[in-house]
């Protein structure tokens, strides 16, 4: 049995972008990060900087996480549509970062580049 692929909820997306975008800028500042961009554009949430390096941090929250990490879930899924980010970020000098937020906020698992490639997308 194949997969459903998630719709793109515009009520969830108004729910939850901001207040995770916000909440990542002020882990990233406490963390010795120059935000250099956070307007949408469709590409990655906040652009910043930390010595010589230039970071590309994309915010998500995983509603469905309310608690402790469910030890059932065998993995964490990053919803098919940010593969563009892969393409974009693929070969730069750039570092590129996924942040996976809790429902609250108050938890978040990193996904480093490194850890990202085509062959784990998954639809669902």
């Amino acid at each position: 049995m194949k997969p459903t692929r998630k719709q793109f909820s515009t009520k969830l997306y108004k729910s939850y972008d901001a207040p995770a975008k916000d909440k990542l800028v002020q882990y990233l500042e406490s963390v010795g990060h120059d935000i250099e961009n956070t307007e949408e554009n469709y590409y990655v949430d906040i652009v910043s900087k930390k010595e010589e390096y230039t970071y590309y941090n994309e915010a998500e929250v995983k509603v469905a996480w309310k608690s402790d990490w469910p030890t059932h879930w065998k993995e964490i899924r990053i919803p098919e549509r940010k593969g563009r980010l892969l393409d974009k970020y693929e070969g730069e000098n750039g570092v590129l970062n996924f942040y996976i937020f809790r429902n609250d906020m108050k938890q978040a698992w990193r996904i480093k580049d490194t850890s990202l490639t085509k062959d784990r997308l998954r639809e669902g």
